[in-house]
């Protein structure tokens, strides 16, 4: 990867990291792309460290198929919705005054996008 390191997707309370290769791979795409630096602020979460933060029992995240971008102005959030649509994530949400969700997990409804 040319612009993240591999622990930057592990989980921040435990190390584990079992994010899915081809997800860190899409987001070095996807800085590439948008053009500016930006903050992974979650990626793989264990169980203990999901519930911790309030993530769904089955959220793409324990998978190691999702990731949190820290994201608190309306031009970051365009590029990197506009970004990700085209490198292939499926499903988008979106916490306007936080961070923009992104994940490529095919085992829930694709083509979504929602917000927090």
């Amino acid at each position: 990867m040319k612009y993240f390191k591999k622990e930057e997707f592990a989980c921040p309370c435990c190390g584990e990291n079992k994010t899915k290769q081809v997800l860190m791979l899409i987001m070095d795409q996807l800085r590439d792309a948008v053009g500016q630096p930006f903050v992974i602020s979650s990626a793989f979460r264990c169980p203990k460290h999901n519930e911790a933060v309030g993530g769904k029992p089955n959220s793409a995240h324990l998978k190691g198929y999702a990731v949190d971008i820290v994201c608190d102005n309306s031009r970051l959030r365009f590029l990197l919705i506009k970004q990700a649509i085209k490198l292939g994530f499926v499903r988008i949400g979106v916490d306007f005054k936080k961070f923009v969700h992104l994940d490529i997990d095919g085992t829930k409804p694709t083509e979504v996008f929602w917000g927090y």
